[in-house]
């Protein structure tokens, strides 16, 4: 811990994570997402012992699910960077989109949020827009997000991004979090590095099991 200009600044990672301080969030671990990405099995072996390892050193754990809006109900912007992405003339011609209830909404197993965990359906792929997120840090006194998820080259990126800029201790835990190629993965978390801890999860299991 660093004393500076009367104030201290956490520097060493178990100061960063301290479950005081700290939320876990686990990003998009839904079938569509997390089911699709190239470590699936990587994240299902290597997240659920650090979820319960937060739990247990008292962390809150909010669990998100994207739910976009239909396309009826969606901004310009997004409309015509979906034509363009799908090659398609009309916005009548778009693919339907994810549904509440729907299989690839849903949460991927094993993940279920516990009884003491929040979830939050979310429209946009960063945290910082639309929902209570920061409220409830705020009402916890927490200056810590700990993230793990999919995709590592959409919304994980994002939500760091904004999360640094807006004054937060990101954290990403390198094992835990994939997307949709090795590539996209391995370049965003380059890209992740500048603006957060990358750490594997048996580090922070290792400080929150103390």
């Amino acid at each position: 811990m660093f004393e500076f200009e009367g104030r201290q600044i956490p520097n060493e990672l178990h100061e960063i994570v301290d479950p005081k301080r700290t939320i876990l969030l686990v990003w998009d671990m839904q079938n569509d997402q997390a089911g699709g990405s190239f470590n699936k099995d990587g994240l299902i072996r290597n997240a659920p012992p650090l979820i319960d390892a937060a739990a247990k050193a008292g962390l809150k754990t909010i669990y998100t699910r994207q739910t976009p809006f239909l396309w009826k109900d969606e901004a310009a912007t997004w409309i015509r960077r979906a034509m363009r992405d799908q090659k398609v003339d009309h916005p009548s011609q778009l693919k339907p989109r994810r549904l509440h209830g729907s299989f690839g909404w849903n949460l991927m197993e094993p993940f279920r949020p516990g009884p003491d965990d929040v979830v939050i359906d979310k429209r946009r792929p960063s945290m910082f827009i639309g929902n209570e997120f920061e409220t409830i840090m705020h009402n916890r006194g927490a200056t810590t997000v700990v993230m793990i998820g999919c995709t590592t080259d959409g919304g994980v990126e994002m939500t760091v991004r904004d999360g640094h800029n807006r004054g937060h201790l990101m954290v990403v835990v390198r094992d835990c979090v994939g997307t949709y190629t090795e590539e996209g993965h391995n370049a965003a978390l380059r890209r992740i590095e500048r603006f957060a801890d990358v750490v594997d999860s048996k580090e922070l299991i290792a400080i929150w099991r103390r």
